[in-house]
């Protein structure tokens, strides 16, 4: 398993690439602009998340184990896993999303297909791979997260590692705002459609209890589960998240499929 800081050096050397792959700007399909600097923004605003999930997966118990990484967007934690040599990972994201995000993850010979999850079954067979991967994605999700959990499990195979992570809505930042009496969740936007959460960023998000809840029930066991501060480091409020680790920004959870 790779470490901490072996996994931060390796992800600093990627900004090496983005330049060359992404060399004009493009729109993704919520209009914001992709190009080199907003690439290499991502990268370091990211890279202690990233660094962190790279410390929670586990090493397969053989060579050539599949690793899917759902919604892999740029795929610098799917590159980081190969180049280690452990997992063999593919990737997963929605169609409009491959041709504006996908150069890194071609550059590095990752499989990437696309697919919309929980809408219609992921293009593999059942019981396909040995670890998921599935990182701040559930937030955007507009479907009921029981749909997601059952193709997650159908997925994997018995014993295959589910990572799991995405924004506490217990955080701190959240918790002052509502002590302020505003409210922490995203406004409706002047937009005149019957479809509003389509312009939203975060349609839901979720508690730990919520997230153990819904693993139980969608047969997986919980091997470890963390509160981290991964999104808040040198801000002033993280000194506080230090001292109470359940109003920390981030879930992360490392299941494990049952029987």
């Amino acid at each position: 398993m790779i470490s901490r800081k072996q996994a931060l050096v390796r992800l600093k050397s990627f900004d090496v690439d983005i330049s060359r792959l992404y060399p004009t700007s493009v729109l993704d399909y919520r209009g914001r602009i992709i190009n080199a600097e907003s690439v290499r923004h991502y990268l370091e605003t990211e890279r202690h998340r990233l660094a962190e999930m790279a410390t929670l997966i586990p090493d397969p118990h053989f060579s050539g184990a599949r690793l899917l990484d759902i919604g892999i967007a740029y795929g610098f934690l799917a590159a980081l896993l190969k180049e280690d040599g452990a997992w063999q990972c593919e990737g997963v994201d929605l169609a409009e999303n491959i041709p504006v995000y996908g150069a890194f993850v071609r550059h590095h010979n990752i499989p990437l297909y696309s697919g919309k999850l929980g809408i219609q079954p992921l293009p593999f067979p059942d019981e396909t791979f040995q670890a998921v991967i599935f990182s701040e994605v559930l937030e955007h999700l507009r479907l009921a997260p029981s749909l997601v959990f059952q193709e997650l499990r159908r997925l994997l195979t018995e014993g295959g590692f589910l990572v799991l992570t995405t924004p506490n809505m217990a955080r701190f930042t959240h918790i002052l705002k509502l002590l302020g009496g505003r409210n922490p969740i995203e406004p409706f936007q002047s937009i005149t459609t019957e479809n509003i959460t389509e312009y939203w960023t975060h349609v839901r998000e979720y508690t730990m209890g919520e997230l153990k809840n819904l693993l139980h029930c969608h047969g997986f066991r919980i091997i470890q589960a963390r509160y981290s501060r991964c999104m808040e480091r040198g801000r002033v409020h993280s000194w506080v998240t230090t001292l109470v680790p359940p109003w920390r920004g981030d879930l992360m959870i490392l299941a494990q499929k049952r029987s």
